[in-house]
């Protein structure tokens, strides 16, 4: 089973869809880890403002926010793997980060 770990900025809520702005690449994420098969992924997702101590809990997280700070955040770890920060991926960047190549071609 594959481990997608992601730790997110402070924000109102995951999906992007809160506020006046929405944030398209959020909402397809959102919808996109919904899909994945929980039998084969286990998907974790983190809020700064919602769950601060699993920030202190990773001790990678903790590093990089003591270097690099807030602004390094969103985080994606697969498989205890940094694959991603600073910026949400889009659902083909993820996908095959996750090994799901032909998931890509819907995209």
């Amino acid at each position: 089973m594959k481990t997608l770990k992601i730790y997110d900025p402070a924000m109102c809520c995951p999906t992007g869809v809160c506020g006046t702005e929405i944030d398209t690449k959020l909402v397809q994420l959102a919808n996109f880890l919904t899909t994945l098969d929980k039998e084969k992924f286990e998907i974790n997702r983190f809020g700064l403002t919602t769950e601060p101590a699993e920030y202190v809990i990773n001790k990678e997280v903790t590093r990089i926010l003591k270097e690099e700070g807030v602004d390094s955040l969103p985080l994606f770890f697969v498989d205890e793997e940094l694959v991603f920060s600073k910026n949400y991926p889009s659902v083909p960047e993820l996908s095959s980060k996750l090994g799901l190549a032909a998931f890509i071609a819907k995209f």
